[in-house]
């Protein structure tokens, strides 16, 4: 995830936001209908099973027949189509529970889900907002506050919202993996180190905070360390090709670019859409000495993923190594539309241009 001055390759928790999780286990209410207890039920028992989930959505429609103003029943359908990706009639539901009762905070936190899973981060930070503002224990809301605000690159805010997080549950070590990333994108390495060290402490089966570790390593310069918590990811989940692709990079670091460029190869079988294996293997293979296949590497991963900014910047270096400087300011223009702000493509084209 890109947030400001370097690009870690990091693993932010929670990226894809899971409608269902704040409404699967809802408990019944005395008050509800007959109808309306069973539909709870219903959708209590469904898990992610497909069918189960559209049997419980028309329950809830059931319901919603006899009793129009039930925001509950609104809500509940909504989050439930959001689940079956029919993002349209969960929209529309759950405006319609806002609208039936303005102090019911899910509808807001599952419609900001809804935006943020479109990518419509402006779109979902007020709703995250008025979830907190209505909720302010609940953890996840916080969670998915702070999500919202980091894409939009409030850095500052989001920490705060992820301390608060885990003010209120202590025992989840997702805010302190998501802080130990954003502190570490603002260069404050030791408490960024701290917070993914808090969180292996309350749970020691998570390999991405031994990733953000390794990466944070890595871009401090201390390869021993990295290379040793990479392992350590690997040992938890053998095949994750974040860990995979970390380890390979940091062995570039270090100058072997053979066992740099077969580790990103590795992390790339497990999963070709994996971009930064893709870019870093483009850079081992440059650094390797193999240009046609850089070359290759980088045209791949920038028709995948045409908005990387790094992919642009390390593109514009092998060019410029290359001696093709027009095409090299090319791409660096390129990754200052994707992320104006971009400290390291600012001062390559400053030099590039003499400065």
């Amino acid at each position: 995830m890109k947030l400001s001055k370097k690009i870690f390759g990091l693993a932010l928790v929670a990226q894809t936001l899971l409608v269902g999780g704040y409404c699967a286990a809802a408990l019944a209410d005395d008050n509800d209908s007959e109808a309306m207890k069973k539909a709870e039920s219903q959708y209590r028992s469904a898990g992610n099973q497909d069918k189960k989930l559209k049997a419980a959505a028309e329950a809830y429609r059931a319901v919603i027949r006899d009793e129009p103003n039930n925001a509950k029943a609104h809500q509940r359908l909504g989050a439930i189509s959001a689940a079956l990706e029919d993002d349209e009639t969960a929209i529309l539901e759950e405006k319609q529970a806002i609208k039936l009762d303005g102090k019911y905070y899910l509808p807001h936190a599952v419609l900001g889900k809804i935006y943020a899973n479109q990518g419509k981060f402006k779109e979902a930070l007020p709703e995250m907002e008025a979830a907190v503002k209505l909720k302010p224990t609940s953890a996840n809301c916080h969670l998915d506050l702070g999500l919202v605000l980091t894409h939009l690159g409030k850095v500052d805010e989001a920490v705060n919202v992820y301390n608060k997080a885990a003010e209120i549950n202590p025992k989840d070590p997702t805010p302190h993996l998501n802080l130990g990333v954003l502190l570490a994108q603002q260069e404050k390495y030791p408490q960024a180190i701290k917070e993914e060290q808090e969180a292996i402490t309350i749970d020691k089966r998570i390999p991405e905070a031994h990733i953000n570790l390794g990466n944070i390593f890595t871009e401090s310069g201390d390869l021993q360390s990295a290379t040793q918590e990479f392992k350590d990811a690997l040992k938890l989940q053998p095949n994750h090709p974040n860990a995979m692709s970390g380890l390979g990079w940091t062995m570039a670091k270090g100058g072997d670019f053979k066992g740099a460029v077969d580790m990103q190869r590795k992390a790339l079988k497990v999963d070709p859409t994996f971009t930064p294996a893709r870019r870093r293997l483009a850079v081992a293979l440059a650094d390797s000495g193999d240009k046609l296949n850089a070359e290759k590497e980088f045209n791949a991963v920038l028709n995948q993923v045409p908005k990387d900014c790094t992919a642009h910047v390390e593109y514009a270096k092998f060019l410029e190594k290359e001696g093709k400087k027009d095409k090299a300011r090319e791409e660096l223009k390129k990754a200052l539309e994707i992320q104006p702000e971009s400290k390291t493509a600012i001062e390559c084209l400053k030099k590039l241009n003499g400065g």
